[in-house]
C-alpha cells in the first residue's frame, strides 16, 4: 500500500521540528506552555513561526532558521 503524503501533516512536522531546534538553542528556556501550534507566546507578544519560516526557507536549513529566531528574539 502506498503512502498518502499529507501536505498539512508535512508542514505542522516541520513547524513541531522548528520549535524543537528553537527549545535546544535556548538551552531550553522557553517554557513549553509557551509554545501553540503557529506561534510562541511570550510576555512581549508572539513570535509568528510560519512567518518566520517563510522568510529565511529559501536561504537558510531549519536548524539555521531556528537559531536566527533564538538570535532575533534573544531566547
Amino acid at each position: 500500500m502506498e503512502k498518502v503524503v499529507d501536505p498539512f501533516l508535512d508542514r505542522l512536522q516541520l513547524l513541531q521540528d522548528l520549535k524543537f531546534l528553537i527549545d535546544r538553542d535556548s538551552d531550553h528556556r522557553i517554557d513549553y506552555r509557551r509554545f501553540r501550534i503557529f506561534d510562541i507566546k511570550l510576555a512581549t507578544g508572539a513570535i509568528d513561526l510560519v512567518a518566520e519560516y517563510q522568510s529565511y526557507a529559501s536561504e537558510h536549513t531549519l536548524s539555521e532558521i531556528a537559531a536566527l529566531i533564538v538570535q532575533k528574539y534573544r531566547l
